[in-house]
């Protein structure tokens, strides 16, 4: 049996560095609306036929983005997701799933996801990291690096396992990213949750990726959606987030207690055999 709660393959392992899974994109280029004279300013035009397809403001944001997320010190997220995958038939069909993160850096993290099977997910406290699947009432609990920045390789490269929004940690700081990009646009103003986004496009080889990023002195990201477009039904992954700063962790936040029941297995590297990778990670 393989605790696969976290475990992806090599060709899904790499978030949005690589990592997509996507459907058709039915990219809405709004007019203005009235409502928007009481918007915040975006301190951006309105895109138009004629602005250049490599928009350096566009790239910038996404600087300022991953700058101001490496500021943040402790925070908890909510996100809610859907990723597609893709049937025999060559029909799209969309998981759910929702993913509370609890981060305090530099070296505590736990997150939860739910979805159509009981609670799965990860703890690391500093020394160790535990992978648990409440699915199958099993746990692993393996030696860890000092920090969460280390434990995102360490996790990959050993045990094939990437942590859900990892991409919060790289956004930014990946120049390689940045030479991939080949377009990169600001699309307009749009609310998402009630909150005020810059609404951004871009594409590298195959991918398209659009980004909504909160106005103001916080650029967090709002919402996310990426789309595979190697394939012919082009399976898309969009999530949307719910930021808390600063909030107060209760005690035992980033500690694992076992459940009446659990027993723990070994944790398999990744170049083991993973015959039920496919369907643990839906």
């Amino acid at each position: 049996m393989n605790l696969s709660i976290l475990r992806c393959g090599k060709r899904q392992a790499v978030g949005v560095r690589r990592m997509v899974l996507a459907a058709s994109v039915l990219a809405a280029v709004w007019g203005v609306p009235a409502a928007l004279a009481q918007a915040p300013a975006s301190g951006s035009d309105e895109p138009s036929a004629g602005q250049p397809e490599m928009q350096q403001q566009a790239v910038d944001a996404l600087n300022r983005l991953g700058s101001y997320l490496r500021t943040l010190k402790r925070f908890r997220i909510e996100a809610d997701s859907v990723t597609d995958a893709v049937l025999t038939t060559g029909q799209n069909v969309g998981f759910l799933h929702r993913t509370e993160m609890s981060v305090e850096r530099p070296n505590k993290l736990r997150v939860v996801v739910t979805g159509s099977r009981a609670p799965k997910g990860l703890i690391y406290d500093g020394h160790t990291v535990v992978l648990y699947n409440d699915t199958h009432n099993y746990y692993s609990k393996v030696p860890a690096p000092p920090t969460i920045r280390e434990l995102i390789t360490d996790a990959d490269q050993k045990y094939g396992v990437q942590l859900p929004l990892v991409d919060l940690f790289y956004w930014g700081e990946q120049s390689d990213d940045e030479k991939a990009l080949t377009t990169a646009i600001f699309i307009g103003l749009d609310k998402v949750q009630g909150k005020w986004c810059n609404h951004y496009a871009y594409q590298q080889p195959g991918l398209d990726w659009e980004l909504w990023i909160q106005t103001g002195p916080r650029p967090l990201p709002c919402r996310f959606v990426v789309t595979d477009t190697t394939q012919p039904s082009r399976p898309q992954h969009a999530v949307n987030y719910q930021w808390t700063l600063d909030p107060s962790f209760a005690a035992g936040t980033f500690e694992f207690h076992p459940g009446p029941g659990a027993h723990q297995i070994p944790m398999r590297p990744a170049s083991a055999p993973d015959e039920a990778q496919q369907g643990d990670a839906q």
